[in-house]
């Protein structure tokens, strides 16, 4: 029956993959890629299982190979790396296979369970893609995403840390929407998926706007009456105002920072080390550079709003998320004042948890496991 059906929610971010477990546990993973190679190892640091990551990916029945994920690529590549940078901006997701191996493997990490080796379970997945993206050619990138995943995948962990356990899961149902999208449903909905009663008082006849910063594109996604009205992406992102920080540092300090590490250091206030040495006035130099980044990114929004038909008066709600909210919140609510706003404490994982709401409602719809069954044949 569909009680045997996990359900999870993935945000395939271009930083960091952002997974809802079945029991509603967060995960974050690193959107880094390397090659994998047999490493000689006498000892190593078990604390942080996530930066361990070693794997044998199958995918339906395609061998994707073996591969180094998350902080593991970033620790242990030999000068490859994968990683989306500022030229992937308009670069799609469904059809990359990169993507396609950080997913699985994320997913596989949030369905392994205590003492288990062999795992196997039937999934249903709520994901996302970029607005842009989603949208594209009457949205046949949330079709070809869908057809790459509902099926059968294997990932057999290959760090001895993890005890050669090997998880294999039948997606048997996917629902992809719109990445802002997700996010107003992590606010509007409850877990089964169904409109909670307050915003149905409050918000009918409303128009509500998701704007969900990302690294490298802003998604912003207009509903009215709760029903989708019209969309837009923008090209910036936590990227643009890190980047010129990273300049900065290599023009006065002669060294290249990871992008990472700055990122770490502004959202945490700590200090940053080049040589051992404090870098100083630090922070002062970010704020500059974040505030002239962010107005240009908030003037952009109320253009391509304009532009659309919505002005900015007729936003009865807006909802921030994404992990750049976490660096401009303060500026966009200096500059958007008049709006009412909601700030998520955890707006990094608000889109993963709305996709993981919609995963429920899907399946939820289906009242019997073999409709799942039924799907899943016919993708094969």
């Amino acid at each position: 029956m569909k009680n045997n059906i996990l359900t999870l929610g993935a945000d395939l971010g271009n930083d960091s993959f952002k997974i809802i477990s079945p029991s509603k546990k967060e995960l974050l993973i690193l959107n880094l890629l390397s090659p994998w190679y047999e490493r000689r190892v006498i000892s190593e640091d078990s604390r942080y299982p996530l930066n361990l990551l070693e794997v044998e990916v199958v995918s339906r029945t395609e061998n994707l190979g073996r591969y180094f994920v998350g902080g593991m690529a970033y620790n242990f590549n030999r000068g490859i790396l994968k990683e989306r940078t500022i030229a992937d901006r308009h670069n799609g997701k469904a059809n990359d296979t990169g993507t396609l191996i950080v997913l699985l493997t994320s997913l596989a990490v949030s369905l392994i369970k205590p003492q288990a080796k062999k795992i196997k379970e039937k999934i249903v997945l709520g994901t996302m893609l970029p607005t842009e993206e989603f949208f594209r050619n009457h949205r046949e990138n949330a079709v070809i995403l869908e057809n790459k995943l509902i099926g059968t995948h294997k990932v057999r962990f290959l760090n001895p840390l993890f005890n050669g356990i090997e998880v294999e899961f039948d997606i048997v149902g996917v629902s992809t929407q719109p990445e802002g999208l997700c996010a107003i449903n992590a606010v509007l909905y409850d877990d089964k998926g169904d409109l909670l009663e307050h915003y149905e008082k409050t918000y009918a006849e409303h128009t509500i706007v998701g704007f969900d910063i990302g690294a490298l594109t802003s998604d912003v996604t207009v509903t009215h009456n709760f029903e989708l009205r019209t969309f837009f992406g923008i090209d910036k992102g936590t990227v643009d105002p890190l980047n010129r920080i990273i300049d900065f540092i290599k023009t006065d300090y002669k060294v290249t920072v990871p992008k990472h590490k700055i990122d770490n250091a502004i959202i945490r206030n700590e200090k940053l080390l080049v040589y051992g040495q404090e870098i100083p006035h630090f922070h002062e130099i970010c704020r500059e550079i974040i505030h002239h980044e962010g107005r240009q990114l908030v003037d952009e929004f109320s253009s391509k709003a304009a532009a659309a038909g919505v002005q900015l008066p007729d936003i009865g709600l807006l909802i921030l998320c994404g992990g750049g909210s976490m660096l401009l919140k303060e500026l966009i609510r200096q500059y958007l004042s008049r709006i009412p706003m909601i700030f998520s404490d955890n707006a990094i994982m608000l889109n993963a948890l709305g996709a993981w709401k919609n995963a429920n409602r899907y399946k939820n719809a289906n009242l019997d496991e073999s409709v799942f069954d039924l799907a899943a044949a016919a993708k094969e």
